[in-house]
């Protein structure tokens, strides 16, 4: 995974109860993200995106970040990508 190919995941916003996200997703990119959230919050993640929830880093964000689904603070650091 070279890091030309990793973008920041776009703004995942909530309205009326539905999510969607700020800007769509490119093909071909894995997408970085903080996330501290449930197996159910990584199926949200999943469906939103169209993306798989590749896993949660070693190298943690040095300062702590919202996560993406649930708004909680955390240093996790996780990547979405899609699975061939």
């Amino acid at each position: 995974m070279t890091k030309e190919k990793i973008e920041q995941l776009p703004q995942v916003i909530e309205e009326d109860g539905s999510l969607r996200l700020s800007e769509e997703i490119k093909v071909g990119y894995v997408y970085e993200l903080a996330f501290e959230g449930s197996d159910s919050d990584a199926e949200r993640l999943e469906k939103l995106t169209g993306l798989t929830l590749l896993g949660i880093s070693d190298n943690s964000f040095r300062e702590q970040r919202k996560c993406s689904i649930t708004g909680k603070l955390t240093n996790n650091r996780a990547f979405l990508g899609r699975m061939y």
